[in-house]
C-alpha cells in the first residue's frame, strides 16, 4: 500500500520512497491549466511540473476547461509544452 503526504497545493502525493514509473506508460494525460487557447497553449500554475513531465511524452494530452478559461492567445515561452486538445464544457 502506498503512503501519501500532503504536498504542494495541499494535494495528497506519494512519499519519495514510493514506486516511480515512466510517464510514457500512459496513453493519455489530462493536463490542468488556468487558461487555454484553441492552439493548445496553456497557462498552468507556474511551477513547470507538467512542462517537464511532457517534454518527452509520446502519448495524447487533453485539457478540460470552462468557456471562461478560454482566451485568444496564451503567451508562451520556449519550454512551454502544447496539449493536443482542449475540451470546453457548457456553462
Amino acid at each position: 500500500m502506498r503512503s501519501f503526504e500532503i504536498g504542494e497545493f495541499a494535494v495528497r502525493e506519494p512519499k519519495e520512497k514510493s514506486v516511480q514509473w515512466n510517464v510514457n506508460q500512459l496513453d493519455l494525460i489530462v493536463v490542468p491549466g488556468v487558461v487555454f487557447d484553441k492552439n493548445g497553449n496553456r497557462m498552468g500554475y507556474g511551477t513547470g511540473y507538467y512542462d517537464r513531465a511532457l517534454a518527452n511524452y509520446k502519448g495524447k494530452t487533453v485539457g478540460l476547461a470552462f468557456g471562461c478559461q478560454m482566451v485568444d492567445k496564451v503567451p508562451t515561452k520556449k519550454h512551454d509544452m502544447k496539449i493536443d486538445k482542449v475540451l470546453v464544457g457548457k456553462e
